[in-house]
């Protein structure tokens, strides 16, 4: 099996049937075996980020330690600050939204995040180095659990036997990929969602130990002399004096970065918080993958699930038709979702992509009798329409809508209308670094699809295997948000009673207001909208008429 470079993301020279050697990535890794106590490997990753657009009027100084959103500094176990970065991000959020639950659990993340019983997963153990993809990963797939849930004292085998009853306290839903190009745009991402994980090269010769501030001035490092680390950017300062840093690596301007560390608050002069200065050469730096800003969580309740089809996020970006044609200017990634649980009202629809500037449309596509998505457009429901606006994870808050089977597909068209833009979407797809596997998904058939690609739908497996020669595959990466609500249950009470019909009743006769969620259970004959018909519908179904 072949491989090719995650890095460059080369243009690959492929006829229209798409035939290569393999689909994901090699990546060239620092050595293995490296002691790596910062935790994050530098790899030939494919430069990466986006800069959103930014508030008009920032401050020239910000900390959201002064306004008191940032949790205590902790004290790292392991090759883990792509975890313990990635919690503190997200306590700071949850904070700032009033929300906040003390420490969240990063040893349950490194825990989870280790090579499965049947070899697929992230090819790590638990005291191994990790990437930012694997928090990604973890934030957007199996949520964030409390401290005291998943303690840092934990074993392997005390995880191991509460690992499958473990509730999340929340998932992110919306990540912005940030590409450090500009100052302004990391600003705007750290005031208006508390942080955001930087990720940097260390070397402890480039400290100032007394002031706490760091700049590396060493340019052209190579990849697997990279000491990574990541940390929560939590504040800056614009005006950081140039004295402040090491006398021997001091940057040409002032200004820096304000950063919560996870090495202990005995760590630096500011116990454990530092400095670090705008021109740094390695922060933001693409080899140690996506730095990012979380900026929307979805709390979790009894009342909502998270539907996906895979559970480590996204590894890469599927572009591999428009590479073949670049005259493709439009393709829908579908994944079949399994709704006979009940949670069967669509809430929001998460997903990830690069193709900033695209425009999309979001869609709910019934499936035939063998499970297979409708390419018929004519039989899909259009749920919300967007443009791309950053690269990163997207969280899009549709209009309520109750799936009418116990299976249904949430289809993601993207479109580009010129030539050069992409219209990529992001797939769970195994990596490999040299001779060594770092990720093997567990991806099946049945599970994601392409339209509007060639006549019927394209199942992705199908795609990899005949296309690609490449047996292991993929699985797209979009999810719903999904709610439990009963059909007919419009006061929301649990059960469908006449006070129900009445409900509805009132609410046509404009004495009360539905809101998105009540539509969508209210409109109990399922025709798409909320008519007397379904009031008569609820009453003839509690008269055993139906």
């Amino acid at each position: 099996m072949k491989n090719r470079l995650f890095a460059v993301l080369a243009i690959l020279s492929l006829m229209l049937t798409i035939s290569v050697g393999a689909s994901a990535a090699q990546s060239d890794l620092s050595p293995a075996g490296a002691d790596i106590e910062a935790g994050l490997v530098a790899a030939d990753y494919a430069a990466v980020g986006s800069d959103p657009e930014t508030i008009d009027t920032l401050p020239s100084a910000y900390s959201s330690l002064e306004l008191g959103y940032v949790t205590g500094v902790r004290t790292q176990r392991y090759n883990t600050c792509w975890a313990y970065s990635s919690t503190a991000v997200t306590e700071v959020l949850l904070n700032k939204l009033g929300l906040g639950v003390g420490h969240l659990s990063p040893m349950e993340m490194n825990f989870r995040s280790v090579t499965h019983a049947d070899g697929t997963g992230w090819q790590r153990g638990y005291s191994s180095a990790g990437y930012p993809y694997i928090a990604l990963g973890c934030l957007t797939s199996t949520g964030v659990v409390k401290e005291e849930t998943v303690p840092e004292s934990i074993t392997e085998a005390d995880y191991a036997a509460i690992k499958d009853s473990l509730v999340p306290y929340a998932y992110a839903g919306a990540v912005i990929y940030l590409s450090g190009n500009s100052i302004d745009a990391v600003k705007t991402a750290v005031y208006s969602y508390g942080a955001a994980v930087g990720n940097f090269h260390y070397d402890t010769s480039m400290m100032n130990e007394s002031t706490a501030a760091y700049y590396c001035d060493t340019e052209s490092i190579p990849t697997a002399n990279l000491f990574g680390h990541a940390v929560a950017i939590i504040g800056w300062d614009d005006d950081y004096a140039v004295e402040n840093f090491n006398e021997s690596h001091r940057p040409e301007s002032k200004g820096a970065w304000l950063c919560k560390n996870s090495w202990g608050e005995w760590w630096s002069s500011m116990n454990g918080y530092f400095w670090i200065s705008y021109e740094d050469h390695y922060l933001f730096e693409s080899r140690f993958g996506p730095s990012y800003a979380i900026s929307e969580l979805m709390l979790n309740s009894d009342d909502v699930m998270l539907k996906q089809n895979e559970l480590c996020g996204a590894t890469y970006e599927f572009n591999y038709p428009q590479k073949a044609d670049s005259q493709i200017r439009t393709l829908t990634y579908a994944n079949v979702l399994d709704f006979s649980d009940g949670y069967r009202v669509i809430d929001k629809v998460t997903f990830e992509s690069t193709a900033q500037g695209s425009e999309y449309e979001i869609y709910y596509i019934p499936t035939d009798e063998a499970g297979i998505p409708y390419d018929d457009e004519s039989k899909w429901v259009l749920l919300y329409t967007g443009v791309i606006g950053y690269e990163g994870y997207h969280c899009a808050d549709v209009k309520d809508y109750y799936v009418p089977d116990d299976a249904g597909a949430i289809g993601i068209k993207i479109s580009r209308k010129d030539a050069s833009g992409s219209i990529s979407i992001g797939v769970g797809e195994w990596l490999s670094a040299g001779q060594r596997d770092i990720f093997i998904p567990e991806s099946v058939s049945g599970q994601s699809y392409l339209l509007n690609f060639r006549d019927g739908a394209y199942d992705l497996m199908d795609f990899y295997r005949n296309e690609m020669q490449d047996e292991i595959g993929g699985t797209f990466v979009i999810k719903a948000l999904t709610n439990g609500r009963i059909l007919g249950d419009a006061d929301g009470d649990g059960e469908v009673t006449i006070l129900d019909a009445t409900h509805i009743q009132r609410h046509l006769a404009g004495i009360s207001l539905f809101n998105d969620l009540q539509e969508a259970v209210a409109d109990d004959d399922r025709d798409g909208e909320v008519t007397i018909l379904d009031a008569t519908s609820i009453q003839r179904m509690l008269a055993g008429l139906d």
